[in-house]
């Protein structure tokens, strides 16, 4: 599949919040301010653990070490209307690096507007877009499911499950 798309996005918990990075997004033909969990694209050559550090570092000025992968995400049709193309995320749990522990969160890219700390309440209301739904549905099963298969009828739209097994990955990368 050509249009096939791999990202890494980490989980970096402190004090029961959530750090978030703001950009803009261009969503339903409008500009929008979204919140995500700092991540991206992985480039060909790059390991998933190599892709998010360098995400971490460019979208908050923060050196990280990943840890376990939380869940995986496979969206189908959510870039394109096209249902063959596939998006797959690796959501991984991520902690400082011993030389970050006392950095503030400070984007250095220029597409990233600011860095910011959510509790998973806040997150409820910052947060709202579809593709965001999926870390409030990880952290409504109590942080168990590993697995999410998503089908977009078009871009962007509210997806339809299309099942997946939730214990799909059990083994820690």
């Amino acid at each position: 599949m050509s249009g096939d798309f791999t990202g890494v996005v980490g989980i970096l918990e402190e004090g029961g919040r959530m750090l978030h990075v703001a950009n803009e997004r261009q969503l339903e033909g409008a500009p929008r301010i979204c919140w995500d969990l700092p991540g991206g694209g992985v480039e060909v050559g790059e390991s998933l653990h190599e892709a998010l550090r360098r995400e971490f570092m460019e979208e908050a000025g923060l050196d990280i070490e990943p840890g376990p992968l939380a869940f995986v995400i496979e969206r189908f049709g959510m870039r394109t209307a096209t249902l063959s193309e596939r998006s797959r995320f690796f959501v991984f749990v991520v902690k400082r690096s011993a030389r970050a522990l006392t950095v503030a969160p400070l984007p250095r890219d220029p597409e990233i507007l600011d860095c910011t700390w959510f509790t998973p309440e806040e997150m409820q209301t910052r947060c709202p877009e579809v593709y965001q739904r999926v870390i409030l549905d990880w952290l409504a099963s109590g942080r168990r499911r590993e697995y999410f298969v998503l089908r977009h009828v078009t871009p962007f739209a509210m997806p339809d499950e299309v099942g997946g097994d939730p214990h799909f990955l059990r083994h820690p990368m």
